[in-house]
């Protein structure tokens, strides 16, 4: 669970591993001036919902992150 909603906690599974992306061109990131460049390291995140659908993630976060916080921030786009 990461947070609270309208109808109770939202809930999921995740996992995490760190990675190195294969290649492709420089990805920005708005205008935040962050990116993923070829070979760096970055998460890779998989989310199971109750329903069974998968979804993927790709965060730039430190390596240090613990799931818990890895989960509440790419859920975090919903926060207004």
């Amino acid at each position: 669970s990461w947070r609270s909603g309208t109808k109770g906690r939202l809930k999921a599974r995740f996992a995490a591993l760190r990675v190195r992306t294969a290649d492709g061109p420089p990805q920005r990131i708005w205008d935040k001036g962050q990116q993923h460049l070829p070979g760096d390291e970055a998460w890779l995140i998989g989310e199971q919902r109750a329903s069974g659908e998968k979804k993927y993630y790709l965060a730039n976060l430190p390596a240090a992150t613990d799931l818990r916080t890895l989960a509440a921030t790419i859920k975090a786009r919903w926060i207004c």
